[in-house]
């Protein structure tokens, strides 16, 4: 047993160094720009062997981004606990993607890339565990946030006459959006004055207004919601 044990830890260690020497390919250079020849010789193994550890690039690079996904997911377990105990009704899962977006840039340039369409992931029973567990995380991601609303909508926080999964939707088309920034777009904020942080909050701000009802309350409500946004923001910056 000790012996068997010990091979699958040493199979364990070689995957997980295979998994960094890709990561570092990738991020520094674009999937589209890595060959599996090139992890081979980066990580040190012919490229046989590589193939044993993995079926092709594809699957590679699933490793890497679902290593991004496990701290997305921990990311938004922290925000959605910090809302509950707050009080605030709605904006945790955003959050958390914004979060991410600004904290981990290379994970997250991934992750969307694995949404961009470039890979055929529509039969999910064909893919590799890790994307599974992408799209899981995903999945799961977009009906929670679509509970939230529907809830907000039947406690008169959200306009009754829009509809959650076009807010679900148009959330996720925002984030794909600030990831893909031009980076002139990131200069023409910077000369005026705007950081990042602020523009997260800028368009929460301006998302809220969109989708929250204007009944009695309410503002009150998306004032909280945006100061709690603010302190979480801040409260990253003190960590760093």
């Amino acid at each position: 047993m000790a012996l068997a044990e010990r091979r699958q830890r040493e199979k364990d260690q070689r995957r997980e160094d295979i998994v960094n020497a890709a990561e570092k390919l990738f991020f520094s250079r674009g999937y589209d720009n890595v060959s599996m020849d090139e992890i081979a010789g980066e990580v040190e193994l012919s490229k046989p062997a590589l193939y044993y550890y993995f079926k092709d690039k594809e699957s590679l690079f699933f490793a890497v981004v679902n290593r991004g996904v496990k701290i997305l997911r921990a990311m938004v377990e922290e925000e959605v606990k910090s809302a509950q105990a707050n009080g605030i009704k709605i904006g945790a899962i955003a959050t958390a993607f914004e979060k991410f977006i600004q904290k981990y840039p290379d994970y997250a340039r991934a992750y969307f890339h694995f949404w961009s369409g470039r890979f055929d992931i529509s039969n999910d029973k064909n893919v590799s565990p890790d994307a599974k567990e992408i799209i899981e995380f995903t999945w799961e991601s977009y009906e929670k946030s679509l509970l939230i609303l529907k809830k907000g909508i039947e406690e008169g926080v959200i306009r009754s006459d829009v509809s959650p999964v076009v807010v679900v939707v148009l959330n996720n088309l925002i984030a794909t959006g600030i990831m893909n920034m031009s980076p002139y777009l990131r200069r023409f904020m910077e000369v005026h004055g705007i950081t990042m942080e602020q523009f997260y909050l800028e368009v929460a701000n301006l998302v809220s207004h969109m989708a929250m009802d204007n009944g009695e309350g309410n503002e009150s409500i998306r004032e909280r919601m945006l100061k709690w946004r603010s302190d979480r923001f801040a409260s990253e910056q003190n960590k760093n």
